[in-house]
């Protein structure tokens, strides 16, 4: 049994491929990267899966995107996306791959309204505005008539601010917890600025909860042409994200005692700063049984150690 994983080197892919390997040990599992085959390129991908013919392919490579992007190739994070998840689709189809796995983004909620976030809300919900979520919902809904023509099987998984040490700090990220990470532990800023209010709730997600999960349900016919959140149970603001890595630093000696930034709010994300991201897990709990093990605290400790080590 051949699974494919793209962007097996990326923040969460890596761990994916990690997680296959004790849940699918039997398995040949077959890692790809952009030096392997650009995805973005329609006939290559068609060509490369073709060759490889897995029977699962896990999709989890995505443009990389920050504010800065956002703003100045709002364009490119659509199409570059977007046309990803339609080549491999296409490929998939070429190969007779079984099933399509699709890590898709919380993103998709931006248009609605009612909170916590339930799956079956987008079908009636106004677009998402931002080029990740309105390309990943382009994604789930290509996917999903795919398996309408072509019988292909799929689950796509929306992850809610997945927490992965790979992600690079050295530069402004695409999520606020390395921000935060790079401004106080590394450069220690003495004023530590924050999109919008600092109010806004998360629910924050250890990255191995969420492939533990996407390599134990793999083959699970109860997440056959599903579409399931994952995320965190507990809420939190970025204020108090903030709290908590301060408390974690000064109690591993990595942060002076009195070092306490101020905050400097104010600003946007690319306009869809949502005021409160949070999933229901009722769909995942119901379905499979499956809750996240690693809380609000214990997912930063585990953050900020491995970005230590």
């Amino acid at each position: 049994m051949k699974i494919l994983v793209t962007g097996a080197q990326g923040n969460i892919g890596w761990y994916i491929v990690e997680s296959l390997k004790r849940f699918h040990p039997e398995a040949e599992i077959i890692g790809t990267t952009r030096q392997d085959v650009d995805l973005i390129d329609n006939q290559a991908t068609r060509e490369y899966l073709k060759r490889i013919k897995p029977e699962y392919v896990i999709h989890t490579a995505a443009k990389t995107y920050n504010a800065e992007i956002y703003k100045k190739q709002p364009y490119d994070v659509f199409t570059e996306d977007v046309a990803m998840i339609m080549n491999v689709i296409d490929g998939c189809i070429d190969a007779g791959t079984k099933k399509i796995v699709y890590l898709s983004s919380a993103t998709v909620y931006e248009g609605v309204k009612d909170v916590p976030f339930r799956e079956e809300q987008t079908n009636d919900s106004a677009p998402p505005s931002s080029p990740t979520g309105l390309a990943k919902l382009a994604g789930e809904r290509g996917l999903a008539w795919a398996a309408q023509q072509h019988g292909i099987d799929f689950t796509i998984w929306r992850l809610f601010n997945a927490v992965s040490p790979r992600e690079p700090h050295d530069k402004p990220g695409a999520h606020v917890y390395v921000d935060f990470y790079r401004q106080l532990f590394v450069e220690k800023v003495p004023e530590l600025p924050i999109f919008g209010n600092g109010n806004q709730e998360r629910c924050f997600t250890w990255v191995e909860d969420i492939t533990d999960a996407v390599a134990s349900y793999l083959m699970d016919e109860k997440t056959s042409k599903q579409t399931i959140n994952l995320g965190g149970n507990e809420p939190s603001t970025l204020l108090q994200l903030r709290e908590l890595f301060l408390a974690i630093g000064k109690e591993k000696g990595l942060l002076a005692p009195e070092y306490d930034p101020p905050v400097k709010t104010g600003g946007q994300f690319f306009g869809v700063e949502a005021q409160r991201r949070v999933p229901s897990l009722e769909k995942a709990e119901t379905l499979l049984g499956w809750k996240p093990s690693t809380g609000f605290r214990e997912c930063f400790e585990k953050f900020v150690a491995a970005k230590q080590a």
